[in-house]
């Protein structure tokens, strides 16, 4: 939606806030509403591509389409589908479906990255809640809670990893294999030696692969992180993987990271509502139990969760580097 559009819609509806990121999803569910009431003998076109055609054409032009004011309109203040706090809507099935399909055409015609040299370098800068500050003088590493900016450098090939805590010292780690014993102190690694599951798991190459090795089709995509991670079929674990995947791997191909969000909208329960990450930042949430996934209202890209937000991410040639 550009600034021409937005001033339109202020024009005739000047209550409605303005870009709000659930419009375009009502807008769609209302379209499938209305389309579906229509007998099928004087559908034009089929439903599919009735649909595809005009989300491809983009948000403003539904609304245009179908008379943009009532599309628009705010949900009764009796909705049944309100939270409990606050009073922020909740989505019905068709609305979380529409959203999440938008979002999975959006990212899918986005560029992918290309896979990173096994030298190179995967840079995070993320907000968090916690996080272990190493003490420069060599002491004991102190906890450090609210907003902590934590900035990673991961070494592709997984052999080494680089942290920095509130802009503090450069730790340097060299990480152990499955079964690898630390050696003497190495001079170059300040940070030590790290390992263990929860570490080498993390290694850019291994969720790179992972990632680039699920199926497209997302009931397929579903399977195989249900069977991978033995969910127990009530799909927490399930979309826990999912928010975890976003969180870690920055590098997702665009096809894969469409299914992904086509796969959310198939676990029952899950919803979407207006939502803040961790760094305060307004967005789509994709929510399931207490579980929340948020995502850029304008590029669909993942922003973060309740206790963490992504600021930045690139690929770069040496720890240090950021950009």
């Amino acid at each position: 939606m550009n600034e021409e559009e937005i001033a339109l819609i202020r024009r005739f509806r000047p209550a409605v806030p303005p870009d709000d990121p659930m419009a375009k999803a009502r807008a769609l569910a209302r379209l499938r509403d209305e389309f579906d009431s229509v007998p099928a003998r004087r559908r034009p076109i089929g439903r599919r591509a009735a649909i595809t055609g005009l989300v491809a054409a983009g948000a403003a032009v539904i609304v245009v389409a179908t008379g943009y004011a009532g599309l628009l309109e705010d949900p009764p203040r009796d909705d049944p589908h309100a939270a409990a706090s606050g009073g922020t809507p909740r989505s019905t099935p068709d609305v979380t479906l529409g959203t999440l399909e938008l979002a999975a055409a959006a990212v899918e015609r986005q560029s992918t990255p290309p896979r990173p040299a096994r030298d190179q370098w995967v840079y995070t800068r993320q907000l968090t809640d916690f996080a272990l500050k190493p003490d420069d003088s060599g002491g004991r590493s102190a906890e450090v809670r609210g907003k902590v900016t934590v900035e990673e450098w991961w070494k592709f090939d997984g052999k080494e990893k680089a942290t920095s805590v509130q802009g503090g010292k450069l730790r340097r780690s060299r990480i152990l294999g499955p079964g690898e014993q630390p050696r003497h102190p190495d001079p170059r690694f300040n940070g030590g030696a790290i390992g263990g599951p929860g570490v080498v798991n993390r290694t850019p190459n291994k969720l790179y692969d992972y990632v680039a090795g699920l199926p497209i089709d997302p009931d397929s995509l579903l399977a195989r992180i249900r069977k991978d991670y033995r969910d127990k079929g009530r799909d927490v674990t399930t979309f826990g993987v999912i928010a975890m995947l976003f969180r870690e791997n920055q590098l997702i191909p665009a096809k894969t990271n469409a299914a992904l969000y086509r796969a959310l909208a198939k676990i029952p329960g899950v919803r979407v509502q207006d939502a803040t990450d961790y760094a305060g930042r307004h967005g789509i949430g994709v929510v399931f139990g207490n579980q929340l996934i948020v995502l850029d209202s304008r590029t669909y890209r993942y922003l973060g969760d309740k206790r963490q937000a992504l600021l930045d991410s690139a690929v770069v040639e040496e720890p240090g580097r950021r950009q």
